[in-house]
């Protein structure tokens, strides 16, 4: 039978993966409530099996189990991530998933402060500077529009003629010549009113026959 210290080192780090992937859950995340609480427990789990099958056999590295978890976790990091045309989605949840897991060796080891002190500053990162973010981009952001332009049109004058009169900075743009006429990708940076007005320009322009923004 496990002594009751290893099982409150189990229920701790189980509590501390709900506690981070709460934040994740609320966000409609891929790796949310029940996958964070999973990845912790499965790290506590793992490094107190190597505790202990080492006690059990002197002479034999107690680190040696808990070193693949870094591993292990690398490859659940590695599939969260997506690149989506020139967006890489997923960075945020590959981080919380390594932070989960390391949260769980420390509580499995037995450092509950530390164990404590992780699952505070993780949450506080994913639910406090969430909201920083959100008013962070509001004042600067990115937006990718794919762009259709009528013929005779001058795509180069046309665009820069828009993104002047909004305000905001062209960061790129892709000009394809295409059956139907003249196409392109525009990637316009500023705050998001201005970003708006872009797309309100774009659609009373005459020289813009259609517009989508990514």
């Amino acid at each position: 039978m496990p002594e009751w210290v290893d099982i409150i080192k189990l229920l701790a780090a189980a509590f501390a993966g709900a506690v981070i992937g709460l934040e994740r859950e609320l966000h409609d995340k891929p790796a949310g409530f029940r996958t964070n609480i999973m990845i912790c427990l499965g790290a506590a789990l793992f490094t107190l099996l190597s505790v202990r099958l080492a006690e059990d056999a002197p002479g034999v590295d107690r680190t040696r189990i808990a070193a693949q978890i870094v591993t292990g976790v690398g490859f659940l990091g590695a599939g969260a991530i997506i690149q989506r045309r020139n967006h890489v989605v997923g960075l945020t949840t590959a981080a919380t998933i390594w932070a989960v897991a390391s949260v769980g060796m420390a509580f499995g080891a037995g450092h509950f402060v530390l164990g404590t002190l992780g699952t505070v500053l993780a949450s506080a990162v994913l639910f406090g500077l969430g909201v920083t973010e959100k008013q962070i981009a509001r004042w600067h952001t990115a937006a990718t529009f794919e762009v259709e332009l009528e013929p005779g049109a001058s795509p180069r004058d046309t665009i820069e003629r828009l993104v002047k009169e909004a305000r905001v900075r062209r960061r790129s743009w892709t000009l394809i010549k295409t059956p139907e006429g003249l196409a392109g990708r525009l990637t316009a940076i500023g705050p998001a009113p201005r970003l708006e007005k872009l797309e309100h320009l774009m659609i009373r322009d005459a020289e813009i026959r259609a517009f989508k923004r990514l």
